[in-house]
């Protein structure tokens, strides 16, 4: 869990750095041209992508994975009757992001008619790249290499009244292939590789309506949702991704290996939400239902020679998921400087069915049977705020929450004859309480603090929320030309459960501002530090032996900077140069293997992740004409793991583009 917080973290941040291309400078009049009773603005960008790239290729993919070509890096169409009054229609924008080939594609578009219709597209396309490069160490024995489409499709009826009508749809799908493996016939066995051609698909379809009744503003959605997974997996072929992984003596030669595993499931669902304005009250709420249902098999079978070995697993079953939801927000402002707010929000969600399980071994020949029933989870949790403006200047908020969760389970299991109930429940109680206050010295500058305490009677994990508290505060200062932000944020917590305990605690600072001197000249830059620290109680085994009474602890301090410089030479020439670092400086080790806590040196190397990410990029754009700018960008990207010289890798990308309208 500790190392998903950081990757998530890191991800988030390499992913957020945006790719040079395509240049958001246009071209053509701002105005448009006028085409008989309509507005048309239209522009183009059209050019070629290089990219050269040292290291890690999968490394790179797995981050970047931009490529060569040419492109039709963006686009953008607005067209808009003059007088609002157009024969089919009253307006079209269309964008699009990326068209032929780049990993990242997205169209959107919009038409719609004045009090009649409005409707809405978006499709977006992803190639998913994920090498497995932690599991398999790059050797290409765990990939996933697939596309994801994703489309939606949203049309209203009568837009500006008070009465409309919504029908929608939307599809997702995920092709390509995948390589993983499986561990056979018991935990000292060899593991294998397996192929899979991956193929899963999702579809919505959706219609509602919106109406007033006695000043109340009523809203209703009722959808159905079908979901597909076909995917499988076969033993990998011999000479392709796909030899023997980590052997055993004696090793086994698996002669054939066979899984299949439809899981195809439903979800109709209603969702409804009401608004209200009654002057000192407004009150708002939604609620949704959703009567899911899933059934799924998997047959797996596996046979070895040397020696003869076979095995079958079958599992199978059918469920019921309902799952309720509903909220409820009052406000009241009895004077202009006081609000009291309150929440009030349910959830239920049920797994009902049977679940069976049976596996078969020719050397043990022994049957294991499992039936698993109900799974049932009930929240129910309350908010209550006050905001009071003592001065114009100066406010204090206060608010207090409350949460009941109720978890309660029922499975059977046989063995041997032998039938088992296992039913369990829990419950626990979240408390907590906050205050804050934000104040304006003077005009430019405003200051906001927080803090928050909370206490979790019976925590459901080891990394759940116990004891813990919050703080926070934020100072902006903002003139005419320049703006500069702090901010700090503080989380503490510390758990303990039956089976062990764990504490963490993470601060993050940021500082980041703009200065715009005057129209041509912009500079933007901010930095972040974000601390993370964790300490956990760890049981394993080893060697067959149960290893207890140890713990693991995880530092990371991540730095990350991004400055961007924007001038404008004339009313020609546009320069932007820009640069982005993220560093995860770890505890500071030198080396792998030393570390901190009691846990032996394999775990002491994976509990801390100390990584360079950085990407300076620049571009200019040049406007040759009022429809026709020549654009030139480039960017590299660096990435570097401290404890390994095999995920690394050096890109440098660029493109060449020429904008024009029409």
């Amino acid at each position: 869990m500790k190392v998903t917080m950081l990757s998530l973290l890191m991800v988030s941040t390499i992913g957020a750095q945006v790719p040079v291309a395509p240049s958001p400078d246009l071209a053509g009049e701002k105005n448009g041209e006028n085409v008989q009773n309509y507005n048309v603005i239209n522009n183009f960008e059209t050019g070629y992508r290089y990219s050269t790239v040292g290291g890690s290729i999968e490394q790179y993919r797995s981050n970047v994975n931009f490529g060569d070509g040419i492109r039709l890096l963006g686009s953008s169409l607005i067209v808009n009757s003059k007088d609002g009054h157009g024969a089919f229609f009253d307006q079209i924008t269309l964008s699009t992001q990326g068209l032929g080939n780049d990993p990242y594609e997205s169209v959107s578009m919009r038409i719609e008619k004045n009090r009649l219709y409005r409707y809405d597209m978006s499709w977006r396309q992803n190639d998913y790249f994920n090498p497995g490069l932690v599991t398999a160490g790059g050797d290409g024995q765990h990939l996933l290499d697939t596309q994801n489409r994703i489309q939606d499709h949203n049309l209203t009826l009568f837009p500006q009244s008070n009465v409309k009508f919504f029908a929608g749809f939307s599809n997702s799908s995920q092709s390509g292939p995948g390589y993983s493996s499986i561990q056979l016939f018991d935990a000292a066995g060899n593991i294998f590789p397996l192929f899979s051609n991956v193929h899963r698909t999702w579809r919505e379809y959706r219609l509602g309506n919106e109406f007033r009744i006695i000043g109340v503003r009523v809203n209703w959605m009722h959808g159905w949702e079908d979901f597909k997974d076909d995917t499988g997996a076969t033993l990998a072929t011999p000479g392709v991704p796909g030899t023997l992984l980590l052997p055993q003596p004696p090793a086994a030669n698996l002669n054939s290996f066979q899984a299949r595993d439809p899981n195809h499931g439903t979800n109709p669902y209603w969702r409804a939400a009401i608004f209200a304005d009654r002057g000192l009250f407004h009150l708002n709420g939604r609620f949704t239902y959703s009567g899911g249902r899933n059934a799924f098999v998997v047959d797996e079978s596996a046979q070895a020679s040397s020696p003869t070995r076979f095995q079958n697993v079958i599992t199978l079953g059918n469920a019921d998921r309902p799952v309720a939801t509903g909220n409820l927000n009052l406000s009241f402002t009895p004077t202009s400087k006081l609000t009291i707010a309150n929440n009030t929000s349910v959830y239920n969600v049920r797994t009902l069915g049977n679940s069976f399980f049976a596996q078969f071994d020719s050397q043990t020949q022994t049957t294991a049977v499992q039936f698993y029933n109900y799974l049932g989870i009930r929240t129910v949790a309350n908010d209550t705020s006050l905001n009071y403006q003592i001065l114009p200047l100066w406010g204090v908020m206060a608010g207090y929450h409350y949460s009941d969760r109720l978890i309660t389970s029922q499975s059977e299991f046989t063995f041997a004859g032998a039938t088992s109930s296992n039913p369990a429940e829990q419950s626990n109680q979240l408390r907590s309480g906050e205050m804050g206050m934000r104040f304006a010295p003077w005009k430019p500058l405003s200051v906001l603090f927080s803090a928050e305490i909370g206490t979790n009677s019976h925590p459901f994990t080891p990394i759940a929320t116990a004891d813990y508290h919050a703080l926070s505060g934020r100072v902006q200062y903002r003139a005419k030309a320049f703006r500069l932000t702090g901010a700090i944020n503080a989380n503490y917590n510390a758990n303990s459960v039956s089976l062990t305990s764990y504490a963490s605690q993470s601060r993050t600072y940021s500082l980041n501002g703009s200065w715009t001197p005057r129209d041509r000249f912009t500079i933007d830059a901010g930095f972040t530090r974000a601390h993370i620290y964790t300490i956990g109680g760890i049981a394993y085994f080893l060697d067959q032996q149960l290893i207890q009474n140890q713990s693991s602890v995880y530092l990371s301090n991540i730095n990350s900077i991004y400055t961007g410089i924007r001038y404008e030479f004339s009313s020609r020439v546009d320069f932007y140069v820009g640069y982005t670092r993220v560093q995860d400086l770890g505890d500071g080790r030198a080396t792998a293997a030393s570390g901190l806590g009691s846990a032996p040196e394999l775990f002491q190397a994976v509990q801390t992740f100390p990584v360079v990410f950085q990407s300076p990029s620049a571009r200019v754009s040049v406007k040759i004409n009022n429809k026709l700018r020549w654009n030139l960008g480039y960017q590299y990207y660096g990435y570097r793991e401290d404890f390994s010289s095999l995920l690394g890798y050096r890109a440098n990308t660029g493109y060449t583009s020429v904008s024009f309208s029409y």
